[in-house]
C-alpha cells in the first residue's frame, strides 16, 4: 500500500469517527478551567477538598508533600509527609483523608501522619513497616486510611499486623488483626453498620475479609482468584449486601451479609464486568465501570447480575455526578455521560491536555466543581459549564 493511500484511509478513519459521534450526539467540547494548579510533583492521587481548602498530595525527590491551595490557587502551606514511592510508576498514591481540623496522609512508603489543616503542622505519624511489620504491596502501599470518629482503618499487611485499627489523635494502636497474612490490596477498608454491627471489609492481595470493626476478630473470607489482579476498587455496601468487582480473573459479585455479619453467601457473579482499577459506582439499582478486556464501559443490574448496557470509551476512572456520571479515560480523554435506567449516553467529552505522565487518577467532584488531577498539576472545571457548553 503506497504512502498516499494510506494517508487517505487514515483521514477517512479520522472523518468516520468525528461524523459518528455528531450523529451519537456526542459534543466535542474545550472548556475552560476555574483554576489550574501546576507543580505539584509526581502523583496519581485525588485532591481531598472542603468548603474552603483543597489538599493534595505530590513527590519530588522521593519525598511527598502535602499543598494546601484556597479556591484561588494560592499556596497555603506545604508539608513533607514521609517518603513517598519512587520505584514503578513513582508519585504519590493514596488519597488524602480529612475530618474536622485534622488531614491523613499515606506514602507508598508506609508512612501515615496527622497534620493541621489550617497550619500544616504534623501532629504525629507511624510507619507501617518499621512501626507494624508491614509487607509492602509490588506498587507500594496505594490505599487512603480509612477515619471513622475517634478511629484510623490502615492495611500494614504482613503476617501478624496485617490490619490495623488506631487512635486518630494519637497514632496508637487499639487493635491488630493477623488477617490473612497477605500483602494488602491497593484499596482502603470499607467501614458500615450492618443491623447492630460495626463491619470492616479489607483487601488482601488473594482476599475479602469481614472483620468486626470494633475488636478486629476476622468473621469471613473471601478467596479471590490467583490469576486475578490484586484488588484495588471500594466494594460497595447497599442494604445488607457487598458487591465486589476485582479486576480480570475475578470479576465482580454480590454477596448477601447474615443478620450477625459472621457469614456471606455469593449472589451471583459476572466475570464480564472486570474493572480493574478504575473504581465502580452504584446508581439506583445499577453499577457502572470500565472493562479491563476490551475499551467499553459497562452496566450491569445490581439485582440480577445481568449486564445492561454498554459504551464504547477507553478505560479508566469514574465518578457519579449525582443521576448522571463523568469517566476518564487513561488516554486523557474526559467524558459526561447521561443514564436512564441503566443506559448510557455519552453527551459531551474533552480532552485533558495539560499535566505529566500516565491518566490514572480519579476524578472529584465537590462543591458543583470538577477536580482532574493529571500528574505535576491538578485542573478544576464549573460542572454546570461542561454540562451547558
Amino acid at each position: 500500500m503506497n504512502l498516499k493511500i494510506r494517508r487517505d484511509l487514515a483521514l477517512l478513519l479520522v472523518a468516520f469517527f468525528f461524523i459518528n459521534k455528531v450523529f451519537a450526539g456526542v459534543k466535542e467540547i474545550n472548556p475552560p478551567p476555574l483554576l489550574t494548579i501546576e507543580g505539584l510533583g509526581n502523583g496519581y492521587s485525588t485532591p481531598a477538598v472542603t468548603s474552603d481548602r483543597i489538599f493534595v498530595t505530590g513527590e519530588t525527590e522521593r519525598t511527598g508533600y502535602l499543598f494546601a491551595y484556597d479556591f484561588n490557587g494560592a499556596l497555603l502551606w506545604k508539608t513533607p509527609y514521609g517518603n513517598e514511592w519512587s520505584a514503578n510508576f513513582p508519585g504519590s498514591r493514596a488519597s488524602p483523608t480529612v475530618i474536622d481540623s485534622t488531614i491523613y496522609t499515606c506514602s507508598g512508603m508506609g508512612d501515615i501522619a496527622c497534620f493541621n489543616t489550617r497550619t500544616g503542622q504534623k501532629q504525629w505519624t507511624v510507619n507501617m513497616i518499621r512501626d507494624m511489620h508491614g509487607v509492602n504491596a509490588v506498587f507500594g502501599y496505594s490505599m487512603p486510611v480509612l477515619v471513622e470518629k475517634d478511629r484510623i482503618y490502615c492495611l500494614p499487611g504482613g503476617p501478624d499486623t496485617n490490619i490495623v485499627c488506631m487512635n486518630r489523635f494519637t497514632g496508637k494502636i487499639i487493635w491488630k488483626s493477623a488477617g490473612d497474612g497477605e500483602t494488602p490490596g491497593y484499596t482502603a477498608p470499607l467501614f458500615f453498620r450492618h443491623h447492630e454491627r460495626n463491619l470492616l471489609v479489607a483487601f488482601s492481595e488473594l482476599a475479602m475479609l469481614g472483620l468486626d470493626a470494633e475488636t478486629g476478630e476476622v468473621l469471613w473470607t473471601y478467596e479471590l482468584s490467583l490469576k486475578g489482579d490484586a484488588p484495588s476498587n471500594n466494594p460497595i455496601y447497599s442494604e445488607g449486601f457487598i458487591y465486589m468487582v476485582a479486576g480480570g480473573g475475578n470479576g465482580a459479585a454480590k454477596f448477601e451479609i447474615s443478620q450477625d455479619g459472621t457469614q456471606i453467601k455469593k449472589n451471583w457473579s459476572n466475570d464480564e464486568f472486570n474493572t480493574y482499577f478504575g473504581g465502580f459506582v452504584m446508581i439506583g439499582n445499577f453499577l457502572y465501570g470500565s472493562s479491563k478486556s476490551q475499551p467499553l464501559w459497562m452496566s450491569v443490574d445490581a439485582l440480577t447480575g445481568k449486564n445492561v448496557d454498554s459504551l464504547s470509551f477507553k478505560a479508566g476512572a469514574i465518578f457519579s455526578a449525582g443521576e448522571d456520571m463523568v469517566i476518564y479515560g487513561q488516554t486523557g480523554e474526559v467524558g459526561l455521560v447521561s443514564l436512564n435506567r441503566g443506559k448510557m449516553t455519552l453527551t459531551g467529552s474533552f480532552k485533558i491536555a495539560k499535566g505529566s505522565k500516565e491518566h490514572f487518577s480519579h476524578p472529584l467532584m465537590a462543591g458543583g466543581r470538577l477536580f482532574i488531577r493529571h500528574g505535576d498539576t491538578l485542573l478544576v472545571y464549573d460542572y454546570q459549564q461542561l454540562t451547558n457548553l
